[in-house]
């Protein structure tokens, strides 16, 4: 009779869980879990498994997989992929990944490394709290997904070295939001963990996470490729101290021994800024520490860099990890990606020799496939194009980066020369697009102003960047011709319009008070902006008034592509009135210049710049206004290697794209102090980052300006060919198109140009070159020329 009792109890349990189990999997379609009693927002990194067998190999299995902040994925020891990729918590990201090219049949183990970095984590990490998920989308396979049925461990070996002591503000100026240094203690990690072998009996049985169906992350899938990885290796050792190495080391053919009881140093040079995960691999030594320190460049001194290629006499300076070995044959690679071009390596050994085995780096950035091309009988021209492909491709990730090593945040100023270089050399607009969904995604309910960099944990908005993305749209507009994207931004759009129109000064028409940051530009003089300091009221401003007019514009175009015409005429009106108003205010007949306030004390080239580009001055003043902005010596502000973005826009749009190369002084500088990628501003007085893709847009108008190669349409259906060769005597050039590649190739033979221009299959377009104007055709379009 108990036996009896027991069993149909056993039943009716069996049948509640098995109801249970149903409903569960109903409900629970985001199976998050953690580890147990894990600090919810702290600093912490954690490993989880999960082992099965398959009876055999299935042709597909897809999967999904995110965390907050980070995941790194293994299946059979293997690496297979690392995200999410950035969002924030409204499009909280995961990564669907076929598993299996990576599965066999039999035993299998998938391992998951997930970290939150706590309060010092990237400022680009938008986080709700710690937690991992991963699911089918097979239910055959739902015995995969994280629950229960997984293993968890916490991984005590990382200690996070901090911002205070990482201690960026001793040598390096500004701003550093790339998270904690790592320190690891090998006697502590769980090494092997992410293989089959690996005795996972001692580990835990996850939490899972129950929010009542009100998750706070709003999961989307990944919309960008995962990132292009490949592995790198240091091209010389610079300097070494206390050690000897041997001549073998770098090619792999032999090991760096350092004695018991010593303090040696090395530094590595990769010759090229670079970004991803170094991987250092040591044997032996027990007890040893290692410092690895990642820098763009040397230092004369705090602050002060030298040449880029020098070493001698400078010192190393920048953020670091610490690795503490434990005699094994081991790795190091940080949990986050490092951005650098030297790297040393400070040791110190205990009671053993330790044996450093190699150094390398696995490269993570944006794929970008299929770059333009450039080459000209200039070397150094040549050698400036590849410099902003390079800065360009170092400046994006999961978003475009306003620089990888100190920030890695994504710019609404900062994106606009940034897209413009990328749709020369890429027609994947995957990135662009998703850094413009995400942007308005920051929006300030109060002044629909979106943040200074999203994603970001920012707290504050800025005005000229939401202005800057507008821009940025019409752009993308002339390029792709993309309606339907744009029309679902066209709230945010007037969102921002609206701000500024809301802050004009009725009795004057100009804009102020203005109660929000407005940056324009780095100062040639204070190291600051060209206006007031962002959190100050600005008042009158032609400069700021300008730049909303330029906004205008680019919107009015914008209104009229997608049909909207009564808002383009409004929007249309409101401009006209505005630029008006500053040339009745501001204009210097004596100088023959804007002024930047209506005093007439200050002058700048960024608001003449900008009178220019929003057709301020008739277009018949604008090339002698033109010249007046690159001639005049006695402006207050000059525009940096970023403002000169709209420098050259302005010198185009006057007419004097054979100036291009006349213009090129920063850029210059840059090449003549050892830079591989551009820096933030050229100015001297702000020297800080050595990699800033808003300043590679010569590369851009090379192909633009230079090539002369251009939409004739909105869309880019029609290809306008109009050379600028600047004294050049043979320039060969390429950039990708939707419908294949646009090819030139010019040549300067006694007083006349010869031109061939090659254009893709159901591509045709126009030769304009002096008042010449010839039809091309798909194919070979070949012409001769007078200069």
């Amino acid at each position: 009779m108990r036996l009896r009792n027991t069993l149909r109890i056993s039943i009716a349990l069996l049948l509640v869980f098995l109801a249970s189990s149903v409903l569960m999997a109903q409900n629970n379609t985001e199976p998050w879990v953690c580890y147990p009693t894990a600090n919810t927002t702290g600093y912490g990194v954690y490993h989880f498994r999960k082992a099965f067998v398959l009876d055999t190999e299935p042709a597909e299995l897809r999967v999904h997989i995110s965390a907050d902040n980070r995941y790194e994925l293994f299946v059979n020891g293997q690496r297979a992929c690392f995200g999410p990729a950035k969002g924030d918590l409204k499009t909280y990201k995961y990564d669907v990944l076929d598993l299996a090219p990576f599965l066999k049949e039999g035993e299998n183990i998938i391992a998951v490394l997930v970290f939150n970095m706590g309060n010092d984590k990237p400022m680009a990490f938008i986080s709700a709290q710690t937690a991992f998920l991963f699911r089918s989308e097979d239910p055959v396979f739902a015995f995969i997904n994280s629950d229960q049925g997984w293993k968890t461990f916490r991984n005590e070996a990382y200690d996070p070295i901090l911002y205070e002591e990482l201690d960026t503000r001793s040598w390096v100026k500004g701003y550093y939001a790339c998270g904690p240094g790592d320190e690891v203690f090998a006697d502590r990690y769980p090494w092997g963990w992410e293989t089959l072998a690996y005795d996972d009996s001692g580990w835990m049985v996850p939490e899972v996470l129950d929010f009542q169906g009100k998750a706070p992350w709003n999961l989307v899938a990944r919309n960008i490729p995962f990132m292009d990885t490949h592995m790198e290796t240091p091209q010389a050792i610079r300097r070494a101290a206390g050690v000897k190495v041997p001549p073998g080391f770098l090619k792999g053919r032999s090991a760096i021994t350092v004695p018991a009881q010593t303090q040696a140093r090395i530094l590595f040079d990769y010759e090229v800024f670079t970004m991803g995960y170094p991987e250092l691999t040591v044997e032996n030594g027990a007890g040893s520490a290692l410092k690895v320190r990642y820098a763009e460049a040397l230092y004369e001194g705090p602050n002060i860099k030298g040449h880029r290629d020098s070493v001698d006499n400078l010192t190393m300076y920048g953020v670091f990890d610490i690795f503490h070995t434990d005699g094994e044959k081991r790795t190091f690679r940080p949990i986050w990606k490092r951005a650098f071009r030297y790297v040393e390596v400070d040791i110190t050994t205990g009671e053993e020799s330790l044996q450093l085995l190699s150094l390398r780096s696995q490269y993570s950035g944006y794929p970008y496939p299929d770059m333009g091309t450039f080459e000209s009988n200039d070397p150094q021209l040549n050698e400036l194009f590849e410099m902003g492909l390079r800065t360009l491709r170092m400046c994006s990730g999961e978003t475009y980066y306003d620089t990888p090593y100190y920030e890695q945040l994504s710019y609404g100023g900062d994106n606009r020369p940034i897209a413009s270089i990328s749709f020369y050399n890429s027609t994947d607009d995957r990135l662009f697009r998703e850094m413009m969904r995400l942007y308005p995604q920051s929006v300030n309910q109060e002044t629909r102003l979106f943040k200074s960099a999203y994603p970001s944990r920012f707290n504050f908005d800025q005005g000229t960047w939401s202005l800057a993305w507008v821009q940025s749209l019409w752009d993308y507009f002339v390029f792709r011709g993309d309606t339907a994207f744009v029309q679902q931004l066209a709230e945010p759009i007037e969102g921002v319009l609206n701000f500024y129109l809301y802050n004009l000064d009725e009795s004057m028409g100009l804009l102020g008070p203005i109660h929000t940051r407005n940056f324009m530009d780095w100062s040639m003089h204070k190291g600051t902006v060209p206006q007031p300091r962002p959190r100050f009221v600005l008042r009158h401003s032609a400069m700021l008034t300008l730049y909303y007019a330029h906004t205008l514009d680019c919107a009015v175009k914008l209104y009229e592509m997608l049909g909207e015409e009564e808002k383009a005429r409004y929007w249309e009106q409101v401009s006209a009135k505005i630029k008006t108003a500053v040339f009745i205010h501001c204009w210097d007949e004596e100088k023959q210049l804007i002024a930047d306030f209506p005093d007439k004390k200050q002058f700048s080239q960024h608001t003449n710049i900008l009178a220019i580009l929003c057709d301020a001055v008739a277009p018949v003043s604008q090339p002698a206004l033109f010249d007046r902005v690159v001639s005049y010596e006695h402006f207050d502000e000059r525009a940096s290697s970023y403002f000169a973005f709209f420098l050259f826009k302005a010198m185009q749009k006057a007419g004097r794209g054979h100036l291009f190369l006349e213009h090129l002084d920063f850029w210059e500088g840059f090449q003549e102090k050892g830079f591989t990628t551009f820096g933030e501003t050229g100015f001297a007085s702000h020297d800080r980052s050595d990699c800033h893709a808003w300043s590679a847009h010569p590369s851009y108008y090379l192909l633009s300006l230079v090539c002369g190669i251009q939409p004739a349409d909105t869309g880019f259906n029609r290809v306008r060919i109009a050379p600028n060769l600047n004294g050049l005597q043979k320039v060969s050039a390429s950039m990708p198109h939707p419908k294949g590649r646009i090819q030139v190739h010019y040549q300067v033979v006694g007083g006349k140009l010869r031109a061939e221009v090659v254009l893709p299959d159901g591509l045709s377009g126009d030769w304009c070159f002096g008042t010449e104007h010839i039809p091309l055709n798909s194919g070979v379009n070949r012409i001769e020329t007078l200069l």
